[in-house]
């Protein structure tokens, strides 16, 4: 056993965690971060096998990450030690149970290390000294300021900052700043941090904190107020134990309204050093892709604001402020990120004529952003969105693999894409594996819900997918999403009490794009014939979205309209429905399949949970 963060070596090889770096001879290779704990939590095993759950929890404590990520920081682990997991003379992987060092760890103790370490020492010492500095700078800026000492695993909810301003007129701002907070909050390592979705859901709700907390199971809570006047900003912020209510730290800050990005990184910083928290890379950097536009970044919380309205005329609105916020800065990557995705679920909200422009508009703006921030995590995934639409999946898992591997923590909002993608592509385990982390971080988020009552429901497991999505109905977030699944899951399980509750759910929040189909099939339930009839017209005028004509033929048994809608509309998505199992046994499913490109996919990056292959040329499914 060494101690943390002590520069050691693996046999013939020097690693120096501070440094991320892994030496041997004139050979020294950097390696990320977290690549760099993966190693050191190998070299405290002393030879033992680590488990990939047990390196999960060590090196990405609460965060929702694919085993894609770890794969990543082992390979980057070989290619600096030389090897390749065919040659594996230093990290060896044990099959189905995880991964251990072979060589033998022992201390680094000569005249050159404790020389370094004695200058790393004078280093942080300066970096303390600094620290000590900013404290008693704001403590002139500050009207109060307390810091305590924390121990134990940290914990912590951002709760939506509440808008005092005279006019009530920025609530817009304070949410998007408490969104920064839990934004930076992520990149701190050893710290927890509860998703965006939960956090809100106590926005305007008067909750007593000890409830909230033990609710989001965290330790601790920060809080606190936005007032504006004119151009002059004062933000309050104040850390709350939740066991006992007490305040453990406190501040005001009162800045131009320009220095905003200096306050969200300075509570950051400040709430960091009061849990105790080390950050990984030695301070808070600047996101990927963002602005220095006090302007433009204020268009751009107007712009996300408006967005998660959900409704045609406020996604258009928002796309006006993401189109302003461009023109204050051309450069600002996440703006025209942001118009991309905004033009790209217009889709959900518009007819498919209105859609052709925003579409065009869309791939355009990704375009540029991709231009301007080719590593940004977020631009990724809005890249790997549209190669999901276009079908080019093995695009889509490098392109998510590297979103992935480029953020300090994936939080659960950054999770939904590659939940989504899981799904489609018939990897229900590892959706369900992933979805289920996301859950513990999120435990609020209707979405999550949704994902995992969809998800139980394909493997058959109906009683607990509506347990799910009965609790996140009554969130009041997505309720026309869930409503839909909790349908489909009740005609999985032809329960007809399930089915008539949940169709009136369906019925009550209707999504734009479902034309009334299951107000139709309502009033047709029960009789099979006169539903098959008007399904069967309805599909032939194009006058319903091929996927429920999916669904509603399905149970009904008409496998040859199920399979007619599933090929003018293939959308993966319904394959693994569990209403739909008895359309995979068709050869006409079979060649869908091969269409689509899955099966290429499948031989690539794993099967999916219903299929398998037959040799080289062939698969069945079922």
């Amino acid at each position: 056993m060494r101690p943390d963060q002590s520069d050691f070596c693996v046999g013939d090889w020097v690693v120096r965690p501070q440094r991320c770096r892994i030496e041997r001879g004139s050979k020294a290779v950097r390696v990320k971060p977290k690549s760099m704990a993966v190693l050191e939590c190998l070299a405290r095993a002393d030879g033992a096998v680590i488990t990939r759950d047990a390196l999960f929890a060590a090196v990405w404590p609460g965060a929702a990450v694919t085993d894609d990520v770890l794969t990543h920081s082992v390979v980057e682990l070989r290619k600096a030690f030389d090897e390749s997991a065919r040659d594996a003379r230093v990290i060896e992987t044990i099959p189905k149970k995880g991964f251990r060092l072979v060589p033998p760890v022992r201390p680094l103790d000569n005249e050159s290390s404790r020389g370094k370490r004695l200058l790393s020492t004078w280093s942080l010492a300066g970096i303390g000294a600094s620290i000590i500095l900013g404290i008693f700078a704001w403590q002139w800026l500050a009207t109060t300021e307390t810091i305590e000492p924390l121990t134990g695993a940290q914990t912590i909810a951002v709760l939506p900052f509440v808008d005092m301003s005279p006019d009530g007129d920025q609530a817009y701002f304070a949410d998007g700043l408490s969104e920064e907070l839990i934004n930076r909050l992520t990149q701190l390592r050893g710290l927890q941090v509860t998703g965006r979705t939960s956090s809100f859901y106590f926005k305007g709700r008067n909750g007593d904190l000890r409830e909230i907390g033990e609710r989001l199971d965290v330790n601790h809570v920060l809080e606190g107020s936005v007032r504006k006047s004119g151009t002059q900003l004062r933000i309050t912020a104040q850390l709350i134990d939740v066991s006992n209510g007490f305040h453990l730290w406190s501040r005001i800050f009162d800045r131009p309204f320009e220095d905003v990005f200096l306050i969200q990184e300075e509570i950051a910083e400040s709430v960091a050093q009061a849990l105790s928290i080390k950050l990984q890379v030695g301070e808070l950097g600047t996101i990927v892709g963002g602005t220095d536009n006090i302007d433009a970044f204020d268009q751009v919380l107007l712009g996300i604001a408006l967005y998660r309205e959900f409704d045609a005329d406020a996604m258009l609105q928002a796309a006006e402020h993401f189109e302003r916020a461009i023109t204050l800065d051309p450069e600002f990557a996440l703006a025209w990120a942001y118009l991309a995705d905004v033009y790209r679920n217009t889709r959900l909200v518009l007819s498919n004529e209105d859609y052709a422009v925003n579409r065009e508009q869309s791939e355009l703006a990704l375009d540029r952003a991709l231009q301007l921030a080719p590593t940004s995590p977020y631009i990724l995934r809005t890249a790997a969105r549209r190669y999901i639409d276009e079908g080019r999946w093995s695009k889509t898992e490098s392109t998510l693999a590297l979103a992935e591997s480029s953020e300090n923590q994936a939080a659960s909002t950054n999770s939904s894409i590659r939940i989504e993608f899981y799904t489609k592509m018939g990897r229900v385990n590892d959706a369900i594996a992933l979805t289920e982390r996301v859950r513990r971080i999120n435990p609020l988020d209707p979405s999550v819900t949704m994902y995992l009552g969809h998800l139980y429901s394909s493997q058959g497991l109906h009683e607990k997918a509506l347990a799910e999505l009965d609790r996140g109905y009554g969130l009041h977030g997505s309720l026309p999403l869930i409503s839909v699944e909790g349908l489909l899951t009740a005609l999985a399980s032809d329960d007809e009490d399930e089915i008539t509750r949940w169709l009136a759910r369906a019925i009550e929040h209707e999504q734009p794009g479902a034309q009334n189909v299951h107000r139709e099939m309502a009033q047709r339930l029960g009789d099979r014939e006169i539903a098959l009839s008007w399904l069967r017209n309805a599909f032939e005028n194009s006058s319903v979205p091929d996927y429920y004509t999916v669904v509603w033929a399905s149970y009904y048994h008409d496998i040859e309209l199920a399979l007619a809608a599933l090929q003018r509309s293939p959308d993966p998505w319904a394959f693994w429905l569990g209403v739909t199992a008895d359309i995979r046994e068709r050869p006409e499913f079979k060649s869908l399949v091969r269409e689509l490109g899955l099966e290429a996919y499948w031989r690539e990056f794993g099967w999916a949970d219903y299929c398998r292959p037959l040799g080289a040329d062939d698969f069945e499914c079922g």
